[in-house]
């Protein structure tokens, strides 16, 4: 998961904790952290992340250049991007989608949203659909 707010990376832990959800949740702070753990996992033969979750407003690059970069590449195009926003956008949520996000999500405001949301992203992503 690409998200650099703590706040964001400690609500989504907790819940994953508190669910016993069976999947190792890892961060990363920007788009350079996410190259290089792809990378990492490629050199040292590891699994891919089976799902990226992307904050959209990630830096350096946007989730928009982050998926060209991963959707153009051989290595990592397999992999499914969850698109998350704080905002509603039209535009972005269209510019997104083009570039290949497999989903968009738009980031609850209250912890009991946040909780059925990823409960929903977890049931879909690794309980209904088959990953590589």
């Amino acid at each position: 998961m690409l998200e650099h707010d703590d706040d964001d990376r400690y609500m989504t832990r907790a819940i994953f904790e508190e669910n016993d959800y069976p999947v190792a949740l890892q961060f990363v702070d920007n788009s350079n952290d996410l190259f290089a753990h792809l990378l990492s996992c490629e050199k040292q033969l590891a699994p891919l992340p089976a799902v990226i979750l992307l904050t959209h407003n990630a830096m350096p690059s946007n989730a928009v250049e982050i998926l060209d970069t991963l959707k153009s590449d051989r290595r990592f195009c397999h992999i499914p991007v969850v698109v998350l926003s704080g905002t509603m956008n039209e535009e972005t949520l269209k510019r997104c989608y083009e570039a290949g996000a497999n989903s968009f999500i738009r980031k609850p405001v209250s912890s009991r949203e946040t909780s059925r949301k990823i409960s929903d992203f977890f049931r879909y992503w690794f309980q209904t659909v088959e990953l590589p």
